[in-house]
């Protein structure tokens, strides 16, 4: 094998790591393989402070150089760079490494909201039965006593965790509003297991105890939660449930099932109004005991604690799954719409029955998916689409298909914008008066079709405190949302509210473009709606006591558009440089091509432009470009055609030219042959086939 480095970072007590702070400075070896001792390796990190300050050391008889490793002020990730030279050849390794926090610390808020410093809040407190779970939470503080916005990771050990025994899932739980938690399971762990709970990349840590009964005692198992998202409390129906259906088995210490014995429930939080069908049941004839969950106010999540007495006397109990209680809407932050295929439907302009697949993608507040059966509707501006689905894991698909319409209703081709129309044509990227342009012709985009997306939601705003709801301290952070509507011209505004447009619809092709566009009446008033009198929060998580203040309950449209474009069959190109159409390729001169339909749209994805020199003519760079996939306005462009004089020109001379051709998928090739000498330029009337315009041989 050939030399190497490789590199191992150690924490004051010798434990392997990849984080340090400023309390907690790390050993880093650098081992140089096949190398032996004397060699000096340097080091580097980009990130703290590495000693000796000289970023030298010398390997040991085992081939290691040590080096120490500090925190400086800054933190975040680093590497360290290490060379050595062996046998005359220079060697690098790189290491990754993090410089953590400081100051930080661990512990949970009890009912007093009194932050208890060093403890792992434990739930429940009681005995757990045999393969019983408890949920673990601790909560990180910074050094202002404020919890943490960053995503911290928090590490749980113990006894029983090490011998396999036990399990926590997550492993390793990162913060959530400076809060993680993880599901403990005795999986074969009896008497008291004591639990610490380290911050990574810190010193910070909390302790707990948790006693779990012998398998010799009887025990209460989880069974099921159906379903696990409920929404809030008078906001269900149809598909949204408001309650959830909890089952727990009661076995003996064999794991036969135990018929008539006492169960007790408990919530894990009452948080908004939370609550029980009953404090407890009897086990069934099959040994089951069932609870149910109502929804209250508020965001959250909660377990089921279930509690026997064991047949030693001591109390048993577990935990279920977690549930959510959300408002299981979408909101605006968390709809969006995408086209699977290329944006460019081949032929789309001239061929009926050419489909996409639009895939709409939904998610609550929480980026939680929308409950299932959350319907979606959609809207085209050209072609036909399927008017509406509904999610399975929050999301749903509709098929869009090439048809009639393909121009605008009222004034159909007369404004549409034709790369070989000269009226009104202006092109950013050369001084032509018509030809492929690769910027956005203006009004009318021919073939350009926007397809809207929408479904009965909530607008976005930012949760400060994150509990949940809009208080009113939050009344002005979010994002007010107008009626939806499908923006035909890509504006970004309902083109017939504006107040120009309003005057004289036809007054300027923006207002001609945009005046077929249809708003989406959500409160019926045949009225399009800006809901800005007044501007104020539309959703569920407006609280109760803030309804009608400072938030509303009445819901909204959440919306989304894309594009498709509807491609031409014959695709047309022109050489440019400085600005100029060329019909000549001088040795080293750097040419764009642009290529474009007449509607000035460009090839659907994965079609081909190849370019083929003859004679004493050298392509110097790639002869073969492929189209990517974008909705982008105006012509595709390869960016730099590069020719040459020959290796060893022809004696005597051969006429050097270029052949460009266009093959666009599903479409029809053009090409022309340009001439490589200087001052020929190739007619647009020479493409094979022929532009609109040219005349018959």
């Amino acid at each position: 094998d050939n030399p190497s480095l490789s590199f191992a970072l150690y924490d004051p007590q010798g434990n392997s790591t990849n984080v340090i702070t400023s309390s907690a400075p790390g050993t880093l070896k650098v081992t140089v393989r096949k190398g032996g001792a004397n060699i000096v390796v340097s080091a580097d990190t980009s990130l703290g402070l590495i000693l000796p300050a000289s970023g030298t050391a010398l390997t040991d008889g085992g081939g290691v150089a040590t080096f120490q490793l500090e925190a400086g002020a800054e933190k975040g990730a680093g590497t360290v760079t290490a060379t050595a030279t062996v046998n005359g050849e220079d060697i690098t390794g790189t290491f990754a490494f993090q410089v953590g926090d400081t100051g930080l610390r661990l512990g949970y808020f009890d009912v007093d909201g009194m932050f208890v410093e060093n403890e792992i809040y434990i739930e429940p407190e009681a005995t757990l039965s045999a393969g019983g779970n408890a949920q673990l939470s601790v909560v990180v503080l910074n050094r202002d006593g404020e919890r943490v916005t960053t995503a911290e990771e928090v590490r749980f050990s113990s006894g029983c965790i090490a011998a396999n025994l036990a399990t926590i899932n997550p492993e390793l739980p990162q913060t959530v509003n400076g809060q993680a938690s993880t599901l403990y399971t005795a999986t074969g762990c009896s008497g008291s297991d004591n639990i610490t709970a380290s911050l990574v990349g810190a010193t910070a840590q909390a302790f707990g105890t948790i006693n779990s009964a012998s398998p010799t005692a009887n025990a209460v198992n989880f069974i099921s939660a159906e379903p696990t998202l409920i929404v809030l409390r008078g906001t269900g129906g149809g598909n949204r449930d408001e309650t959830s259906d909890v089952i727990f088995k009661v076995v003996d210490g064999t794991g036969k099932a135990l018929q008539g014995v006492v169960v007790n429930f408990s919530l894990s939080t009452q948080v908004g109004g939370l609550s029980l069908s009953k404090t407890s049941a009897l086990s069934d004839g099959e040994c089951q005991v069932t609870v149910t969950v109502s929804s209250g106010d508020i965001a959250t999540t909660v377990r089921v604690l279930a509690t026997i007495n064991g047949s030693n006397g001591s109390t048993i109990a577990t935990a279920s799954d977690l549930l959510t209680v959300t408002t299981g809407l979408p909101d605006q932050n968390s709809i969006s719409l995408s086209v699977a295929g290329g944006f460019v439907v081949e032929n789309g302009m001239r061929e009926d029955g050419v489909t996409r697949s639009l895939n709409v993608s939904m998610a609550d507040k929480f980026n939680n998916p929308v409950v299932d059966g959350t319907g979606a509707v959609f809207t085209t501006e050209y072609g036909a689409i399927v008017g509406s689905c509904t999610t399975v894991e929050g999301t749903c698909s509709v098929e869009w298909r090439s048809q009639e319409p393909r121009f605008p209703t009222l004034t159909g081709q007369t404004y549409v914008r034709n790369i070989f129309d000269p009226v009104g044509y202006d092109c950013d990227s050369h001084d032509e008066s018509t030809g492929p342009c690769p910027e956005n012709l203006g009004h009318i985009n021919g073939g350009r079709s926007t397809i809207l997306v929408h479904a009965i939601g909530e607008e976005s705003f930012i949760d400060r405190n994150g509990n949940g709801i809009m208080d009113q301290d939050e009344a002005t952070l979010f994002q007010n949302l107008p009626e939806a509507f499908i923006d035909n011209n890509e504006d970004g505004v309902y083109t017939p509210e504006i107040p120009s447009c309003l005057a004289s619809p036809s007054g300027s092709l923006a207002c001609i473009s945009g005046q077929e566009e249809i708003f989406i009446d959500f409160n019926d008033n045949q009225i399009y709606d800006f809901n800005d009198d007044p501007a104020v929060y539309n959703g569920l998580l407006c609280p109760p006591d803030g309804n009608g203040v400072w938030c509303s309950r009445e819901l909204v449209n959440v919306r989304d558009q894309s594009i498709v474009i509807l491609g031409d069959s014959v695709y047309y190109f022109e050489l440019v440089r400085n600005r100029q159409f060329v019909g000549n390729s001088l040795n080293g001169a750097s040419q764009q091509l642009f290529v474009a339909d007449q509607y000035n749209n460009r090839p659907p994805a994965g079609s081909t432009v190849t370019i083929v020199p003859d004679g004493d003519c050298k392509l110097l760079s790639e002869g073969s470009w492929t189209v990517p996939n974008s909705a982008a306005y105006g012509a595709y462009i390869v960016p730099s055609v590069l020719t040459g004089p020959p290796d060893e020109p022809s004696d005597p001379p051969v006429p050097g030219t270029i052949k460009v051709t266009v093959s666009p998928i599903g479409g029809v090739s053009t090409f022309a042959t340009y001439s490589c000498s200087a001052g020929v330029v190739v007619d647009e009337c020479d493409f094979s086939p022929k532009p609109p315009g040219c005349p018959d041989d």
